[in-house]
């Protein structure tokens, strides 16, 4: 390779700026959809790593609860529950209705949450809506925002 052509090598790699490859937009949909089911199915599977590197460090959620949450409080609300824990456990998750739209580097993500819990032997399942923000540094999309309303039945009369 002579001078010009690491020249025109370099001047290439900086035009990235920082990122390897862009994506369409049909890819980074994927993808964001695809960091949405890793992050539920780590979450069901106690795996706090894959938690951890999906969450952003800067990570706010609000649950359907209205609880307001961090990276922390998400991690510690991964791990495994104690033998003798009477909390509710989240069993799977069925996500659907899937609707991102991609800005650059960000990404807004609505879906629905149908969760499926297990507590003192009975079964409930709670829907929601879903919120997230995702943010692409140059290698992945972390989750930067999370909001969940529940889902409320009309009354029946």
């Amino acid at each position: 390779m002579n001078k010009m052509d690491t020249l025109a090598c370099c001047i290439a790699l900086l035009g990235c700026n920082g990122s390897a490859i862009a994506l369409t937009g049909e890819e980074a949909k994927a993808d964001v959809i695809a960091q949405e089911k890793a992050w539920s199915d780590a979450v069901i599977h106690h795996d706090i790593a894959k938690v951890a590197s999906i969450l952003a460090d800067d990570f706010i959620g609000i649950d359907g609860r209205g609880f307001v949450t961090d990276k922390a409080a998400e991690l510690k609300e991964a791990e495994p529950p104690a033998a003798d824990s009477t909390a509710p456990l989240l069993l799977k998750e069925d996500l659907s209705d899937f609707t991102a739209r991609i800005y650059g580097n960000t990404a807004v993500l609505n879906l629905t949450n149908t969760a499926h819990f297990s507590s003192k032997g009975k079964e409930t399942t709670v829907k929601y809506r879903r919120t997230t923000v995702w943010v692409r540094d140059s290698d992945s999309w972390h989750c930067v925002s999370f909001h969940g309303s529940r889902v409320l039945e009309p009354p029946k009369n």
